[in-house]
């Protein structure tokens, strides 16, 4: 004779409690309060309860799954950005009983529709959209709609898609004025344009320059690239040395491609930071053990997947119907940036 197995009406009636509060707690309710919330999880450990998540997807009329959509890169799954983003997230929903459905917007994802299709089937309760570029216009449609739908890391001007996104503006303003506070007035810039924060960044680290009080600098600009990778970095750097010759710093929108920018001074024998200073973006963990260690702007894209999902989950509560969150960034400044030589 098979063992009885625990459901929702026995934790009830041994913690005391109805069954709408236990499945409450079962939901981490926000509005459950922490004396009732341990009562009820003493019992559920007790039995070693597992809530069945086909019956409360029935029940709530949720599939407690959130679907992440990230770019059609090359080898996307090996990209560091999108790993510490997608980490962020999947560990925040995990904790709050929700799995991560991931796709990946391919001709024939957007083509079909079925980033709209995962939502109106109710396969899934929101979805996410990290690196959208500037082409991503079948995201408009999200605009106004019930639907829940969060850009990360990304924004979206003159629409009112729901976003979180590190401050693109307030880095490039960091990183311009380190390197004009160290008496930089010729620097090459290696800019990202496919996407609005790249561009965000662009034009507000040449406006910082352009209206530094100590007097303005000389910006050379050029596009590293649609993957932002190292090859486009190297490949930029070749070009800011032949318009700029005598430039003392460059900055590069992201680390990888500052790394190509120093891997192109390496090899054509120019010291960093004795001769050109190189400075990035994103604090990648291989920053720091370049040689020399490269200065960056940090951006914490674990935190925005965490702060991300957490504004999904305020949606899916009701507690908030959009968001336009820009998370802080910070300097770090190492070895590979120092006072501009003297002419």
């Amino acid at each position: 004779m098979s063992a009885k197995c625990t459901t929702i009406k026995d934790i009830a009636r041994e913690s005391g409690f109805s069954l709408s509060t236990v499945s409450l707690v079962l939901n981490n309710h926000p509005r459950i309060s922490k004396t009732t919330r341990d009562k009820v999880m003493e019992v559920v450990r007790r039995h070693n309860y597992y809530p069945n998540s086909a019956a409360r997807g029935l029940a709530s009329k949720s599939s407690y799954t959130l679907s992440v959509v990230i770019p059609n890169l090359t080898r996307v799954f090996s990209d560091i950005y999108l790993g510490e983003i997608i980490s962020g997230i999947y560990e925040r929903a995990a904790s709050q009983g929700y799995k991560i459905l991931l796709d990946i917007a391919t001709d024939d994802f957007i083509r079909s529709r079925e980033y709209l299709k995962l939502l109106v089937s109710r396969r899934t309760d929101g979805m996410f959209f990290i690196g959208a570029d500037t082409h991503a216009d079948f995201l408009r449609e999200f605009e106004g709609t019930f639907h829940r739908f969060i850009l990360v890391n990304q924004w979206f001007p003159d629409t009112k898609l729901n976003f979180v996104c590190a401050d693109y503006g307030a880095s490039a303003r960091l990183a311009a004025a380190h390197l004009l506070g160290l008496g930089h007035r010729h620097i090459g810039l290696i800019a990202g344009t496919n996407t609005y924060t790249g561009l965000k960044f662009r034009d507000e680290f040449l406006k910082t320059c352009a209206e530094w009080p100590a007097g303005p600098a000389q910006v050379v600009w050029v596009d590293g690239g649609e993957e932002w990778s190292q090859r486009g970095g190297y490949a930029a750097t070749t070009q800011l040395m032949q318009k700029a010759p005598a430039l003392t710093a460059i900055m590069a929108a992201n680390d990888r491609m500052a790394l190509g920018a120093m891997r192109w001074l390496a090899d054509n024998h120019r010291e960093i930071p004795e001769e050109v200073s190189v400075m990035g973006a994103d604090d990648i963990d291989l920053a720091s053990y370049m040689n020399p260690s490269l200065s960056t702007i940090r951006h914490d894209f674990y935190q925005v997947g965490i702060e991300s999902c957490n504004r999904m989950l305020q949606m899916l509560r009701g507690e908030i119907t959009e968001c336009s969150d820009l998370l802080p960034t910070s300097l770090v400044v190492r070895g590979s940036t120092a006072r501009a030589r003297k002419d």
